[in-house]
């Protein structure tokens, strides 16, 4: 018995074969492609990285100015004393450094009992960068709380 030749395919499809081993083959441009897929990715988790390091760092300026305001209060004598003490120290200390905007801050003092609570809000729906993030960011103002017990009341 003999074997019938196995039937040829056309001319066409033979080049086109051809042609596509060899596009398939070809790697010069697989950086590029690559690049194109992974670049965005890099640069929308850079961005989100330095937003969420801006707010970070305003939260915690913001406790810190707090935290400050909370402890100096022990050496007021009164409640007026004690109130500008807090204001002086939220102004000029921790706030002053420039993490911060100190004309959006807010400050307020209370006492209960013998326990003193300083609370700092900073707002930052006019802030640039922490306004029109690329990621979101946790909404409204930023507020913080510090309290001291005083000892003489």
């Amino acid at each position: 018995m003999e074997k019938s030749p196995a039937p040829q395919a056309p001319a066409s499809l033979c080049r086109w074969r051809r042609f596509t081993c060899r596009l398939l083959g070809e790697e010069r441009g697989a950086v590029l492609i690559e690049a194109a897929f992974g670049l965005p990715i890099v640069i929308l988790l850079l961005l989100g990285s330095v937003s969420y390091g801006v707010w970070f760092m305003a939260a915690h300026s913001v406790q810190q100015a707090a935290n400050e305001a909370a402890r100096a209060v022990i050496a007021g004598i009164d409640a007026e004393d004690r109130e500008a003490i807090v204001a002086d120290v939220v102004a000029d200390g921790v706030l002053s450094a420039g993490t911060v905007d100190a004309s959006k801050v807010t400050v307020d003092t209370e006492l209960v009992g013998n326990v003193f609570t300083v609370s700092v809000s900073y707002d930052i729906s006019d802030s640039l960068l922490l306004s029109t993030s690329i990621v979101p960011l946790p909404q409204g103002p930023i507020t913080r709380e510090a309290r001291v017990r005083l000892s003489s009341i």
